[in-house]
């Protein structure tokens, strides 16, 4: 017993004065039975004894001559001195003969270590705090006389300077252990840094891609600052944060920018500088490698046009430009050029010929629409002509119809206001460029009676005269309508043309019978097949009169009240409807046509019918795809083939509308118009490997970790290459298993860099996406940080026969999280035990340190039998 006796220590034995409160424990239940007074009395004392916290040690720990060793360096934050000074006193005693070191980039043996434990303590200048240097502090030992020792070296394990493994072996030989004393939990920093900054490594041109910024709160209390987000240096994003200790994320959506790699970072500021004194870790940049989308020109005949064309091409993933033939840019960057029913005459001087040289040098081409398109003279003799897979079937030679057109003129002395009689002279000029070779024009300029401006004839013969005519029109006079109708009616009757055709143009009122008037054009409609349209050119015009003309005379009415705008009415009224149609409307169902390398893995084989189409004829070497089976032939409704190292297609309907409502409708027309358009610009291929890669910065290294997940791929040779400044470096990564491989960067400096893998395979380099990663500080400099360096004091204590945290230690270094190990029984008086608890329970907070820490938190109560008692069991250890 004696010997056991003096195998043991109490870490804490000032409990031990406890003992002397147990007389009065006696006296206050002397009535008591004797039995439970000794129980009483042994489960108290048990108490004490656990707080004074009973040690075990052997005779080498009592011979053993202690070394405390103190990291007093710029990187040791206040929080951890503190705990430093707090742990040393808890530790149990063996001896007066501890010996205390403190240490920077030198070592010194200090009496008065608590003081130097002081970050704002002057005194310790002499240890050089501005590095750490391990190798210095175990040099220093080893010159101490030979003996077996027990190092306790309080540091976090981060040296900038020297190398203290060197000195592993001789420490061993010495038979110095070492033994790293580290808190649980890093204790709080006035830091705060942006950890990282977390973005997909390719993004697509245009879309959206997902941002994660972590940051890390290292103080013991919530910070407020500003998080920053920006774009290739410009800022897209500014957020007011409050942040609670620990790690928080934050998460962003935007686009990547438009050059090839974009760059994004995140940076914090702090409201109070107070709660972030190391700003040098305050910002993590992300790099995102972004894919061009293809891109397609789609050029639309009508404004308006092309709507459903457009939506598809974009659900396709593809960047779309919508241009009217005028102002239609060059084809070089578009992979897919497509004309909707598009005008040739429309276009610039030489770009159709461009067009072509587009197409023959690997691009895609795209023909659809109406006679715009596919009409005979639409695009004959034009290098349009060459690209398409058909062409235009001559209609069946017609009998050519020809019009008439009489226009009526006011010339009465009102018109010369606003210039009435300019404009309107310049419609009839207009009239005359518009009419055909064939067609006739006349004019009949009146006032109060008519003459002859124009005789009726052949453009053929007024051509170069008529517009001389015309300008012989004077105003003066007043208006009379009806001899000029009757002249103009004359004249027309001694014609033959198809349809003739009299327009009416006048600001005044007439004079004489209004139902003259109405019969006289009634009767040219009906009987002589001319129809009257009128133009009323200001509000004093007879409106009502000249809306009953058109009524009864079949042509239109217009009442002008801007006389600048009479030229494009009069151009409206002689619009002339005829097209070239379809033999007759349909609907005709399309047939895909066997061995289409067009539709080749396109799962429909059932079409839409349309309501139209142009007649085509396939060129020799083209590709039939879908046909139309009408009077006893197979017209190609789509065809293609290549030309020169390019592909074109011709599908001869529209997709307005007009005749293709049904495919409008139909489910599949997506699917089908991507399947052509990936036939056009095949996607091209994917060579990188499906890959993760990460870099991390792991005990003083900078780690890049790539792994494999394609079998192709999982045993090639990859090299890295760093751009970053002023770090340039490139090397291979190294194999460590199938499909994972990794190499330390030399990265020690603080700054943003790319760093660029490629594959070696079969002789081919293949480059894989950039990535990016931000240093926040230098390697070599002496700030704190978040972590411990494990990796360095693990081997320093397991080369010395060491271990971090000793067992002998370890429950005290908990940061005095409770005061019992083992479990133990509390019986109290019901009646008063709630407050002898509470004040016990009081005590043991204040012995925890901290007010907030709940007491005997796994405790469990328990009714025992009878009404008087309770017991409280405790699971601390």
């Amino acid at each position: 017993m004696k010997t056991l006796l003096t195998h043991i220590t109490f870490a804490k034995p000032y409990f031990l004065w406890l003992m002397l409160a147990l007389p009065l424990l006696w006296f206050r239940f002397r009535d008591r039975r004797l039995p439970v007074l000794i129980a009483r009395t042994i489960i108290l004392a048990l108490v004490i004894f656990t707080l004074a916290d009973p040690q075990s040690t052997s005779k080498e720990s009592r011979d053993q001559e202690r070394l405390f060793a103190y990291d007093v360096s710029d990187s040791i934050p206040p929080a951890m001195r503190d705990w430093m000074k707090k742990s040393t006193g808890i530790m149990p005693s063996t001896s007066h003969n501890d010996r205390v070191f403190v240490f920077g980039a030198s070592a010194l043996e200090a009496a008065n270590w608590r003081e130097l434990l002081d970050q704002d303590n002057s005194k310790t200048a002499t240890t050089e705090p501005s590095k750490t240097n391990l190798e210095n502090l175990f040099n220093q030992i080893l010159t101490l006389p030979a003996a077996p020792r027990s190092l306790y070296l309080f540091t976090d394990g981060w040296e900038n300077q020297g190398n203290a493994e060197r000195l592993l072996p001789a420490l061993a030989a010495a038979g110095i252990k070492v033994y790293p004393m580290l808190p649980t939990e890093r204790p709080a920093i006035a830091n705060v840094a942006v950890a990282k900054l977390m973005a997909p490594t390719e993004g697509n041109s245009g879309e959206s891609v997902n941002l994660k910024a972590v940051l890390d709160n290292q103080n013991n209390r919530p910070v407020e600052g500003t998080l920053t987000l920006t774009r290739n240096g410009q800022v897209i994003k500014t957020d007011a944060v409050k942040l609670n200790p620990g790690s928080q994320t934050f998460a962003y959506q935007t686009t990547p920018g438009d050059s090839p790699l974009t760059s994004f970072q995140a940076s914090f500021s702090a409201r109070d500088a107070r709660t972030d004194r190391y700003p040098s870790d305050n910002h993590a940049v992300a790099w995102v490698t972004t894919r061009a989308k293809s891109k397609v020109l789609l050029v639309n005949g009508q404004s308006g046009a092309g709507r459903y064309l457009e939506e598809i091409i974009k659900r396709q993933g593809l960047e779309v430009t919508v241009r009217r033939p005028e102002t239609a840019p060059a084809p070089t960057g578009y992979k897919i050029v497509i004309f909707n029913n598009a005008e040739r005459d429309r276009f610039a001087s030489g770009y159709l010929a461009s067009i072509e040289r587009h197409t023959a040098e690997g691009n895609g081409f795209i023909m659809l629409g109406a006679d715009a398109s596919f009409a005979p003279a639409s695009y004959r003799q034009t290098p349009i002509e060459n690209i398409l897979p058909v062409e235009p079937k001559e209609p069946p030679k017609r009998q050519e119809k020809n019009r008439a057109v009489v226009l009526v003129v006011d010339k009465s002395g009102s018109m010369r206001d606003d210039n009435r009689i300019i404009y309107a002279k310049e419609a009839a000029k207009a009239v005359a460029r518009q009419l055909r070779d064939i067609d006739l024009l006349g004019v009949v300029g009146f006032d109060d009676s008519p003459f002859v401006v124009v005789y009726l004839e052949t453009m053929a013969r007024l051509r170069g005269v008529v517009d001389a005519q015309i300008d012989r029109l004077k105003p003066g006079g007043q208006t009379y309508f009806l001899p000029a109708l009757l002249e103009a009616k004359r004249q027309l009757e001694r014609t033959n043309a198809s349809s003739k055709h009299i327009i009416l143009l006048s600001d005044g009122v007439t004079r004489g019978s209004q139902g003259e008037l109405v019969d006289l054009v009634g009767m040219m409609k009906n009987d002589l097949k001319i129809t009257v349209s009128a133009v009323a050119l200001s509000s004093e015009a007879d409106v009502r009169i000249m809306k009953r003309i058109s009524q009864y005379g079949g042509g239109l009415f217009h009442h002008v009240t801007d006389p600048s705008t009479l030229p494009q009415i009069v151009l409206e009224q002689l619009q002339d409807k005829t097209k070239d149609e379809p033999e007759k409307e349909g609907p005709w169902t399309p047939i895909q046509e066997r061995g289409s390398e067009l539709l080749a893995g396109f799962g429909v084989r059932t079409y839409p019918s349309v309501l139209g189409f142009m007649d085509t004829e396939l060129k020799k070497n083209a590709h039939q795809d879908l046909t139309i089976a009408r009077s006893d032939r197979r017209w190609p409704l789509m065809a293609s083939w290549r030309y020169g190292r390019g592909k074109s297609i011709a599908l001869t309907t529209d997709l307005e509308g007009r005749w293709s409502r049904n495919w409008i409708q139909w489910s599949g027309l997506q699917s089908f118009w991507g399947h052509l358009l990936d036939w056009l610009n095949p996607p091209e291929e994917n060579l990188i490997p499906a890959h993760d890669i990460r870099v991390s910065y792991s005990e003083n290294r900078t780690v890049l970790d790539l792994s494999i997940y394609d079998e192709a791929s999982a045993n090639s040779h990859y090299r890295f290459a760093i751009n970053g400044n002023p770090t340039k470096a490139q090397g291979y990564l190294t194999k460590l298993a199938p499909g994972h491989y990794q190499a330390v960067l030399p990265i020690s400096q603080q700054g943003d860099y790319r760093i660029d893998l490629a594959e070696e395979r079969g002789g081919r380099r293949i480059p894989f996406p950039a990535v990016g990663y931000t240093l926040a500080y230098d390697l070599n400099s002496e700030i704190p940080r978040s972590e411990f360096n494990n990796r360095l004091l693990s081997r320093i204590a397991e080369a010395t026969g060491g271990e971090i945290n000793p067992q002998s230690v370890r429950a005290h270094l908990r940061t005095h999280q409770t005061a019992f190990h083992h479990s133990c029984v509390l019986p109290v008086s019901f009646r008063g035990g709630v407050a002898k608890v509470c004040l016990f329970r009081a005590r043991l907070r204040t012995f925890h340190g901290s007010e907030e820490t709940p007491w005997f938190p796994n405790s469990s109560v328990f009714r025992l039998t009878g009404p008087a008692k309770r017991f409280i069991r405790c699971n601390l250890c």
